[in-house]
């Protein structure tokens, strides 16, 4: 018995691939022979600084990834933004055809790194490969080329309908976004299936929701006055108190909630404040011996739902109008990225990806916890396409950091699990 038992626990660990077709097996083989190509390609990308803030790179790493998408037979476009949002445009690729469903790509060019960061190169190290937006997401744009390429190759791009957009800012999109993620929305409305290739988290893992941003700022006003006179009838108690009272009772009753969380990002206060949105930097004037006339702070607020934004903002707002002695303050809110839902299709599609997955031997794939990812532009169009599905990209960690690294074996894996999900989805 006890024979028995150790051998069912190891025959439980083994991964048996499962059922692929000829043109299937094409597909995966034509992906592991090219790997070296995607690595290369990868190299090349994250070697061209494409901060947001530096349009000009984004720019040429789109039209080395434009190239590869006009020799795949797709018709390639940029949408532009308004001048005055200094951001680069979106690339947009398209095939049409009839079979199957008509399939979106989603991914991003830029990165968070400016143009004068010292994080600029792409170095490999056994296993893992270093570089600004390796993964984020630079990697996922070398997935989708190269679940593109291999569909290609079994000519399995004919008839189909697959659009790609690769947008020029989601680190920072241009506001508003009802411009600057127009041409992304516009698409979305006929498409069936929305496929967002982003990082994964883990490499048995996809996610089937995310989470939507938003920003508050709030604004305290008190007396200004000598400070030996503080919390007198007449001066008050002063708005650096009267931000902090705000701002602890938000920790104190609204912290812990399942899949909200906020976050004070900058926080200021004097006799005068000035904030600088573009830049993100501020400047403050105080004395210690003045009642502070001014604080201010501003944040974000993530929310998995519609319901859960708009009792988090009731909540807020009830809580600032509660003022202490000789003060008052108002809170503002700028809607960010909405919340892409766990849909009853988006878990079906789920289902669908992790069949692609065992069927290579590879894995079931589960749906990653919505309330550790953050928002991006699948989000955007969640609501409009009727299956969506995110976090497709290669694995690694440090996005968003100095210490950006991706496994280099999840790319040819994440691709192979693409590419099947792709040609089963429009077959």
């Amino acid at each position: 018995m006890r024979l028995i038992i150790l051998f069912l626990f190891f025959l439980t660990q083994i991964v048996f691939a499962g059922t692929l077709s000829p043109t299937e097996k094409a597909i995966k083989e034509y992906i592991d022979n090219t790997r070296q190509a995607q690595l290369s390609l990868l190299e090349k990308l994250v070697n061209i600084n494409s901060g947001t803030t530096n349009p000009e790179g984004v720019y040429q790493v789109g039209k080395i990834v434009q190239r590869e998408l006009d020799k795949l037979g797709f018709t390639t476009r940029w949408a532009e933004e308004p001048a005055n949002m200094h951001k680069a445009g979106t690339l947009i690729a398209e095939r049409n055809g009839n079979k199957g469903k008509r399939l979106l790509l989603i991914g991003h060019l830029d990165t968070v790194f400016p143009k004068d960061s010292k994080f600029q190169q792409f170095i490999p190290e056994k296993h893992i490969a270093k570089g600004p937006g390796v993964i984020d997401d630079k990697g996922g744009v070398v997935v989708i080329l190269a679940a593109l390429k291999a569909l290609q190759a079994v000519n399995a791009l004919d008839d189909r309908s697959i659009t790609v957009v690769l947008t020029g800012d989601e680190e920072e999109s241009g506001k508003p976004t009802s411009i600057s993620r127009k041409p992304l929305m516009d698409i979305a409305r006929n498409t069936d299936v929305a496929l967002d290739f982003e990082p994964t988290m883990t490499l048995d893992t996809a996610t089937i929701g995310r989470r939507g941003i938003s920003a508050w700022i709030i604004t305290a006003h008190g007396n200004e006055s000598h400070s030996a006179t503080i919390f007198q009838k007449d001066v008050g108690d002063g708005a650096i108190f009267e931000l902090s009272r705000i701002l602890n009772t938000m920790r104190a009753k609204m912290a812990g909630g399942k899949d909200l969380t906020f976050n004070p990002g900058f926080v200021s206060g004097g006799t005068s404040v000035n904030f600088n949105n573009v830049s993100a930097q501020g400047t403050v004037f105080g004395k210690t011996n003045v009642v502070s006339k001014i604080a201010m702070a501003k944040g974000d607020y993530r929310y998995l739902t519609p319901d859960q934004k708009q009792e988090f903002e009731q909540k807020l707002k009830h809580i600032v109008k509660e003022h202490l002695p000789g003060t008052k303050a108002e809170v503002v809110f700028e809607d960010g990225i909405p919340a892409m839902q766990p849909t009853k299709p988006n878990i079906a599609l789920l289902s669908k990806y992790s069949q692609a997955s065992e069927d290579l031997g590879m894995g079931r794939i589960k749906p990653f916890d919505p309330a550790l990812r953050g928002a991006g532009d699948i989000s955007f169009v969640a609501n409009i396409v009727p299956a969506s599905l995110a976090g497709l990209g290669p694995m690694g960690i440090g996005s968003h950091s100095v210490i950006e690294a991706m496994e280099i074996n999840s790319l040819p894996v994440q691709a192979k699990r693409a590419a099947v999900l792709i040609y089963r989805l429009t077959s």
